[in-house]
């Protein structure tokens, strides 16, 4: 295994092809030189522009002529956690933050844990022969809800995860055992798709409503 660079040596990159580098964002990919191959320009990430991040990483640019000539890895709490023992003044920074997310993020998901639906018998006796439910998504209390309604009267509501088709599934099923054959279907409202398909759109073709 290649052993890890001094700090002050160039990164080596996580992965290399003939036109892109890709970094860790912790490296040193800022005085890593980059050459373009399609301009020519060559010089120091330090300074370059980012094309608009999405995922877990941004494109690096050319500052001549914008072409894509490598990739930045954004850091996870272990990534940060390792820069900042070795003294990464940045990582320092970032730190406390991350772990004030974690620890928000393990609450919430214990709330989601103790109050989520988990079983048929929790779902409110309904009458009618057939029945269609919507799953809607609500702000209320500083925090969000997926809400099960069935026209305007709320029928369930849980808190919600941003990209979470498994658990529109897993609902579906719980209420499709508890009403039974009366069950018709359990529709996605507009504004609810973002939160159920992330930055994806194509995971609509995942979801089965009936």
């Amino acid at each position: 295994m290649q052993n890890e660079p001094e700090p002050d040596k160039h990164e080596w990159p996580m992965m290399t092809n003939p036109l892109t580098k890709l970094f860790k964002y912790y490296g040193n990919w800022r005085r890593e030189t980059f050459n373009c191959p399609r301009c020519g320009w060559a010089g120091t990430g330090s300074g370059l522009d980012w094309d608009d991040p999405c995922g877990g990483a941004a494109t690096v640019q050319c500052p001549k002529c914008y072409r894509g000539i490598g990739v930045v890895v954004f850091p996870n709490f272990s990534d940060t956690e390792e820069a900042a023992a070795q003294g990464n003044e940045e990582a320092i920074r970032a730190l406390p933050g991350m772990q004030d997310r974690i620890k928000r993020f393990e609450a919430r998901n214990e709330k989601f844990e103790t109050k989520k639906l988990k079983c048929a018998d929790q779902l409110p006796d309904l009458e009618g022969d057939s029945l269609e439910f919507l799953w809607d998504i609500a702000d209320a209390g500083g925090d969000t809800y997926q809400i099960i309604k069935r026209g305007d009267t709320e029928v369930w509501r849980e808190l919600a995860f941003f990209d979470n088709i498994p658990r529109f599934n897993e609902v579906r099923e719980l209420v499709r055992n508890k009403y039974g054959t009366r069950f018709k279907s359990l529709q996605p409202t507009d504004r609810s798709l973002e939160w159920l398909c992330g930055e994806n759109a194509g995971k609509l073709d995942r979801l089965s409503y009936a």
